[in-house]
């Protein structure tokens, strides 16, 4: 029997956090004599207003709204204020009565008939609005203040000159809105050479409607350093294609690239074609209508998704979204190099010599128009924005309606119309666009413009919003009365033409539109579909992001796409040609193809061959002499593969069916609605709880092992690699993923062996490192420490002995004598990589009889007493050497049995 000394290590975990700090880059703005900055003037027939900011007391900066000139007929105001778009509770402190004044419940502000002035703290805000209405019935708004706060400013006595002094170079500015004819040197017209951009809004810090005048601001340029505030820089997902909704278009002059264009883009919108409506050229008046069929229908609730690319710089005069019922064709007739600003719907500018010409005679009659007016006409014979000239703007207008749709310039009253007077365009509800929705909307991104229509209340609003931002003018409501009187809706059947229209002068202006919802029905005899297990995953609502209670396919799925088309009774039979479908090449594994192609009429199937074009994501699909009957319904449909997805991702399926009719040959084409749908991302698997299976091993004794918990929510077949000390000693080993957590545990077969040079293994601290893959997602990994202790002691060492002679073959004498076997010793010792080449051995021996006794044995030519063996090398006795035992013929015992113990004299 042997002993062996055991040695015991700690194992210790050690974690290091890395704690980085942000860091801030600070903007100053040093001005002397300058602590109150007055921001916003507005001006109306009921009072005027100064919005000031001040800094007097820089621990506690405040706003001041001072009221002056108030009209005596007017008994209250009240005001809404929002700071960053919404309302806060706060006080406002009257500073003649040292009185504080809360909100109502209505979240107005109401000042009694008195100039004061009115005081409120300045919080985190970056920006302020304050919209000002009477106390009278109609609640009437009287216009807005809005302004950015500027930096933080003090005041410094090194300067008597009142001067100025950014940190970035840039100084404060004063910044006066046109009003009057002051501002522009020549008329604006369609053919002049240059342009110029004076009367654009570009900080939007003041707003007013038809009410109210707008007066100056002074705001310290670049006083809010941010990112500049544009739309979205790519056509927007979800664009549709509309082939044959709209017809050719209109156009008077150089049509220029003007028309309608099929774009398809594997980087763009999903790779799914969409149409988009290009306005452009120089010195031209243009319009684009729906066809018939494809007119909008007041007696049903529809709903519009228009983005717009307003273009760069000051080129387009401006466009306008119209509905009419005067024909297909329709365009202003007013188009000679004097009537650049009806942007394609109004009329004439002025009246003729005999007091004819009137500016609704050749606008678009039975006509609603909303105007996107890009450029200020406020000068000579070209006054339409005399009252509103801040450009760019956005209001409804009637064309066609002389006395709603313009005012006169005459002396004798604006609805008197004499030799050579000039119009103004009424604009209702005027809403500013730069500052609002965007710092400067001609920066050729693109601006998401929305319209619908309540049939059950005869609601007919709109609003302009950046896509990106959410940011968006106030809701516009047109009254239905107004809506329905000048379109003739009763003697139209209650629908009407709609589309654009637009004008250029010399420079060529460009403006795009592309659409993600149109407010008709594009076919009703195409209904799409995507299903999963039989069950639909199409978004209905089109939602903008995604949420768990919303139907979705995970990348596991088999995708079924779905396309029913009808033959109403009574119309004549159809051969279908081509079935054509697109899907997004970023979502749909096209290169493992389609499946189960087929076409379905009652309980008959046609079986279908299909083109697949990767690059586009387009599907045609042909069947041999596949005919539908009226009051049949066709079924088409195939199945796909999503691709792996690591974010969840909305996709999109429309359908095209291409048709002949039987009997006279007439070709047919049906476009459908696209619809969406959502694709989940692929969750990464998850690894936790990984420990080794002991805190400190030792080399020869113990054999590694660790454990690990994981679970993958999407079932993915995985795959997991393990390194020791950055070595990979297992690669790509299985595990199939499971919702539920499951556990690997491993125990190496062998134990940990420092000796050999192969070994990952080291003295000391080791990391074990786990990475799991599901091939999609990146690598998750684990990592921990443990160490591993040197061993010291008998690595080989043979424990039995054997001896037996006849006692007539013993000599007389004690004689070492050979053993039965042969025997084997090594001395392992890996404590450190430097080691003694050589220990002390002791040996005894003892038996119970006394047989056995440690003076009998020997070993070679070798004293027990003084015995020294190498280390780390494997020594190996034949019989006659290593361990004998001494005999002779006298031994009393024929059989005796003890305990041999071998002990290392330099062991700790």
């Amino acid at each position: 029997m042997l002993k062996r000394k055991s040695m015991y290590f700690l194992w210790r975990l050690s974690l290091l956090m890395l704690i980085l700090a942000p860091s801030v880059k600070a903007f100053a703005i040093t001005t002397s004599n300058l602590s109150q900055i007055e921001v916003a003037s507005l001006k109306t027939n009921a009072a005027a207003f100064k919005l000031s900011f001040d800094e007097t007391d820089k621990r506690h900066p405040f706003w001041q709204l001072q009221i002056l000139q108030k009209s005596p007929e007017l008994t209250n105001l009240k005001i809404k204020i929002e700071f960053d778009g919404q309302q806060k509770d706060i006080s406002l402190k009257n500073e003649n009565t040292d009185s504080n004044l809360l909100k109502d419940e209505t979240g107005y502000y109401f000042l009694t008939n008195e100039t004061t002035l009115w005081k409120m703290k300045s919080q985190t805000e970056a920006k302020i609005k304050i919209s000002v209405y009477g106390c009278g019935e109609n609640n009437q708004y009287l216009g807005s203040l809005s302004a950015t706060k500027p930096q933080s400013v003090t005041t410094s006595s090194t300067s008597d000159t009142g001067s100025t002094v950014i940190s970035d170079s840039n100084e404060i500015a004063e910044t006066q809105t046109q009003n009057s004819a002051e501002g522009s040197s020549e008329s604006k017209q369609s053919t002049p050479d240059a342009k110029t951009d004076e009367s654009e809004n570009t900080s939007a810090s003041v707003t007013a409607d038809r009410h109210g005048q707008v007066m100056k601001k002074i705001t310290p340029k670049n006083a809010n350093l941010r990112a500049a505030q544009t739309g979205n820089p790519e056509v927007p997902k979800g664009a549709i294609l509309l082939d044959g909704v709209f017809g050719d278009i209109n156009v008077v002059g150089n049509q220029g690239s003007s028309g309608v264009n099929t774009i398809q883009d594997a980087n763009v919108n999903n790779g799914i074609p969409y149409s988009e409506i290009t306005l452009s050229g120089t010195r031209n008046w243009l319009s684009i209508w729906s066809n018939e069929q494809y007119k909008m229908d007041f007696s049903t609730t529809f709903h519009g998704r228009t983005y717009i690319n307003f273009g760069k710089g000051a080129d387009a005069d401006g466009l306008a979204f119209v509905m009419q019922n005067e024909n297909a064709k329709a365009l202003t007739s007013a188009n000679t190099a004097d009537d650049g600003q009806n942007i394609g719907v109004y009329g004439n500018n002025q009246t003729n010599l005999f007091g004819n010409n009137k500016p609704d005679s050749k606008a678009i009659k039975k006509s609603v128009a909303i105007e996107f007016d890009l450029y200020s006409n406020n000068d000579g014979t070209h006054v339409f924005d005399r009252d509103n000239p801040t450009t760019p703007h956005m209001a409804y207008t009637f064309p066609g309606n002389l006395s709603k749709g313009y005012k006169s310039t005459s002396w004798l009253g604006e609805n008197y119309w004499g030799v050579n007077d000039k119009a103004v365009v009424r604009h209702h509800d005027l809403k500013l666009l730069n500052g609002v929705v965007g710092d400067n909307i001609r920066d050729g991104t693109w601006y998401e413009f929305r319209y619908d229509f309540d049939s059950n209340t005869k609601t007919f609003s709109y609003y302009l919003k950046n896509p990106v931002t959410g940011s968006k003018t106030q809701t516009t409501v047109i009254p239905w009365s107004d809506l329905s009187s000048e379109l003739g809706l009763s003697a139209s059947n209650m629908k009407a033409y709609w589309g654009f229209t637009g004008s250029n002068g010399a420079a060529s202006g460009t403006v795009k539109f592309v659409f993600t919802q149109v407010p008709i029905d594009l076919s009703t005899k195409i209904e799409n579909d995507v299903l999963v297990a039989d069950k639909s995953i199409v978004d209905i609502e089109d939602h903008e992001s995604f949420t768990e209670d919303l139907p979705s396919a995970s990348d596991k799925d088999t995708l079924t796409f779905h396309t029913r088309f009808s033959v109403e009774e009574g119309e004549a039979a159809l051969k279908i040609n081509n079935w054509k479908s697109n899907v997004s090449i970023h979502d749909i594994d096209l290169a493992k193809g389609i499946s189960n192609i087929n076409a379905k009429i009652g309980d008959k199937n046609y079986p279908g061959e299909a083109r697949i074009f990767q690059q586009t994501g387009e599907i045609q699909i042909t069947f041999n002499d596949l005919q539908v009957k009226p009051g049949e319904d066709v079924y088409f449909s195939y199945t796909a593969i999503p691709k792996k997805h690591t974010q969840t991702s909305k996709s999109y399926f429309l359908s095209h069916i291409t048709t002949t009719e039987i009997g006279n040959n007439t070709p047919g084409d049906f476009l459908s609605k696209q619809v969406a749908f959502w694709i989940k991302g692929n969750e990464p698997p998850k690894l936790t709880q990984l420990v080794t299976t002991k805190e400190n091993f030792t080399d020869f004794i113990d054999a590694f092992g660790y454990t690990f918990f994981y679970q993958d929510n999407d079932e993915d077949d995985l795959t997991y690699e393990v390194r020791i000390n950055g070595t990979l000693v297992a690669g790509n080993q299985p595990l199939k993923g499971a919702e539920v957590s499951q556990q690997v545990q491993y125990t190496d077969k062998a134990q940990i062996d420092l000796l050999n040079v192969a070994t990952n293994f080291k003295r000391g601290e080791n990391t074990l490192q786990v990475s799991l893959s599901d091939g999609v997602n990146p690598r998750v990994t684990a990592n921990t420490t443990f160490m591993v202790t040197g061993y010291f002691g008998f690595e080989e060492l043979t424990d039995h002995y054997d001896w037996r002679y006849a006692k007539t073959n013993l000599p007389d004498e004690d004689t070492p004598m050979s053993r039965q076997a042969a025997m084997k010793i090594k001395i392992r010792d890996t404590r450190d990589a430097v080691y003694s080449k050589n220990v002390k051995i002791k040996f005894t021996a003892t038996a119970t009889n006394g047989a056995l006794v440690t003076d009998r044995f020997t070993f070679t030519n070798q004293s027990l007493t003084n015995l020294s063996l190498p280390v780390n090398k494997e020594l190996n006795f034949d019989r006659q050497e290593g361990l004998l035992l001494k005999l002779n013929n006298n031994c009393d015992k024929t059989t005796a049995t003890g305990n041999a113990i071998w002990t290392i004299m330099d062991a700790p």
